[in-house]
């Protein structure tokens, strides 16, 4: 029988009724279960979407970034031409700056720089600097933090030096609630919460204490067992930094240290410990769950509503749509542009439309 049926079945056997301890006991362990398995179902869509990602769409978006790359350098070899009227020539160095700029955001690319500061009275590390100081600025006024004369030298430097604000304003205000608290002493309530937590440390360290001295490497013979022991050790490790006490229940039945019966014993008092820490470890599950749901459909542009298997798989085909039609509107504009006598009937074309608009 493996340890997590073992856990199952560790509900009280004999004719006593059973505790409220007990019951939230058995809650509790069946509710880690549930979001671990979650957890996993996660990590097996979300690395299914990356792959998808990087087998279906990549290769859509070199050749869009490719197109448009060819597009810069077409717009540049227009721009050499003469016959162009001033409005005709401005709007084509929009074109170009546009596209450009839209290249640069993505990756480095000295030879699109070199065009976009060419073709334009501010340069493209003055626009970012600009553009990276009204965010500074919105941040300060959104946030309440003073950023101060701090360079900034990307939009991931900005939300890294808020979130380092963020976290020490946040800890100079627990340190504050902590002081005010030892000033006034604690009432009879909050020790017996702390009194609580301290015996479900101790609790926890007992039985990490108990494993690792049984499996400890260092005190077996054989190599094979020794390395066994080995990986052991470091699951307990992992589970007793993490204040995961399923995992070393589960391990603990797996050395056959208590069985079944011992843990459908356990004193109340014992349970009502084990109860604290195991209430915590599906708190923290759940919350490190939501965050990375939110992390993922943030870092994709996706609704956090629709993150399952069949709805990605309709973004990812919905993505390679209009990458598609993006590729071949890039490519007939390209066209387009080989000819001068084409883009003159291009621009009279949107002048066109521009007036019937207005009107």
């Amino acid at each position: 029988m493996n340890s997590r049926k073992s856990l199952q079945r560790s509900q009280v056997r004999s004719s006593a009724p059973r505790t409220p301890e007990q019951d939230r006991f058995e809650y509790l362990l069946a509710q880690i279960r549930k979001v671990r398995g979650e957890e996993t179902a996660f990590d097996t869509l979300t690395q299914r979407f990356r792959q998808d990602c990087t087998v279906k769409l990549a290769p859509l978006q070199a050749a869009l970034a490719a197109a448009t790359r060819d597009t810069v350098f077409a717009l540049d070899r227009l721009l050499d031409h003469r016959g162009w009227s001033r409005l005709e020539r401005t709007e084509l160095q929009q074109l170009l700056r546009g596209a450009a700029e839209l290249l640069l955001e993505s990756r480095s690319d000295p030879e699109i720089k070199n065009l976009f500061d060419k073709h334009g009275k501010v340069s493209f590390d003055d626009l970012q600097r600009e553009e990276i100081e009204r965010l500074k600025e919105e941040a300060e006024a959104h946030t309440g933090i003073e950023l101060g004369d701090v360079e900034v030298s990307s939009e991931e430097d900005l939300v890294q030096r808020l979130y380092e604000q963020m976290a020490a304003r946040d800890e100079a205000e627990r340190t504050r609630q902590e002081q005010r608290n030892q000033r006034r002493g604690r009432s009879a309530s909050e020790q017996r919460i702390e009194d609580t937590a301290a015996r479900a440390r101790q609790s926890l360290r007992e039985i990490y204490r108990k494993l690792a001295s049984a499996l400890h490497p260092d005190r077996e013979p054989d190599p094979a067992r020794r390395e066994e022991k080995n990986e052991l050790m470091q699951t307990i490790n992992r589970a007793y930094a993490s204040n995961d006490l399923l995992t070393l229940f589960e391990m603990q039945l797996q050395v056959e240290q208590i069985d079944a019966a011992h843990i459908a014993t356990l004193s109340a008092k014992r349970l009502q410990q084990y109860n604290k820490l195991l209430s915590e470890q599906l708190a923290r599950h759940k919350r490190e769950l939501d965050e990375r749901r939110r992390s993922f459909a943030s870092d994709f542009n996706l609704d956090l509503r629709k993150l399952a298997a069949q709805q990605l798989a309709l973004v990812i085909r919905g993505q390679a749509r209009t990458l598609r039609r993006e590729i071949d509107q890039q490519n007939r504009f390209l066209k387009m542009l080989a000819d001068k006598a084409s883009v003159k009937r291009w621009f009279k074309q949107q002048r066109r439309l521009m007036r019937d608009e207005d009107d």
